[in-house]
């Protein structure tokens, strides 16, 4: 039960099923069985599939068993949460966190960007002792600034308003928790920043930069799983979802905020952020220097 639980708590699986000792024995002594299910609550939508179908399951074998045998045992399910009562607005609160920041990226990442070209402001800046790539990385630390007051914010309001209730803070704030909640949300800002970036040096209007952007944040955002859970997309939405950026980082953060999670758990979506942040601020230098 330790290791299953365990699991539960990283995100593995979504239940767990417990079949206690002597389950056949009860069976034939035609005695009712208990079977305990315990749901990963902080999946809402799962959860609710889940309970169900076990319940059905039970109710459709003990009455073949009562029509085989013709014995009087039946199987019972309880179904208990693995946390406190979670709601909906809570399983899309990261996504909605990660959404602002993909906002401000389009924003600050390439708007502005686009902006600043058309008004000649970045070739004032090259006639500066400033070397491009320094142009370029400080594009990038000012959008990942902006987009974590942004996400920051919108942390607070979710609390106040909204009633989130991250377990990395309520009881008792965990500062390993929240400082892996940080991380991922800075790994994530200076990811889509880049992306964003990368992409709108190209463009030599902000209009069409913005007209052309937007597809892109539907795609990302409705394959991430914010809204709906990963396991029940159709194939085509699996696969783009794995090359997703914010499905790991929605992930992550969901594991850390409610799942009390620890870096073990998230250590795959880290590898995966780091390596997208990676290559889209060397995309982004590289588009820079060709682009101007």
């Amino acid at each position: 039960m330790d290791t299953a639980q365990q699991m539960l708590r990283e995100g593995l699986v979504k239940a767990i099923i417990h079949i206690p000792e002597g389950f056949d024995t009860s069976l034939s002594d035609n005695s009712k069985v208990i079977l305990t299910v315990t749901l990963d609550n902080t999946d809402p939508l799962s959860a609710a599939a889940i309970g169900p179908e076990i319940a059905q399951a039970s109710q459709q074998l003990s009455s073949l068993i009562q029509t085989s045998t013709a014995a009087g045992a039946t199987i019972d399910v309880d179904l208990e949460n693995a946390y406190r009562t979670f709601l909906y607005i809570e399983f899309m609160a990261p996504g909605t966190f990660v959404q602002s920041i993909m906002f401000v990226s389009i924003i600050a990442g390439g708007v502005q960007v686009v902006n600043d070209k058309e008004r000649g402001i970045i070739e004032g800046y090259l006639v500066t002792p400033l070397k491009k790539y320094e142009i370029i990385v400080g594009v990038l630390l000012a959008g990942v600034i902006k987009s974590l007051i942004s996400a920051i914010a919108l942390f607070f309001l979710a609390i106040l308003v909204v009633g989130v209730r991250p377990l990395s803070v309520f009881p008792t704030p965990d500062l390993i928790g929240i400082t892996l909640t940080m991380f991922t949300l800075v790994l994530t800002s200076l990811g889509l920043i880049a992306m964003m970036t990368a992409y709108a040096v190209r463009f030599s209007t902000a209009d069409i930069y913005r007209v052309s952007s937007f597809p892109i944040n539907l795609t990302l955002y409705y394959t991430s799983g914010a809204i709906y859970p990963l396991d029940g997309f159709p194939t085509w939405m699996k696969e783009i979802s794995v090359i997703n950026p914010e499905t790991y980082a929605i992930h992550a953060l969901r594991l850390l905020m409610y799942n009390g999670a620890g870096f073990v758990a998230v250590a795959g979506d880290f590898a995966f952020l780091g390596v997208f942040t990676g290559l889209m601020v060397i995309l982004s230098l590289l588009a820079f220097r060709r682009g101007l």
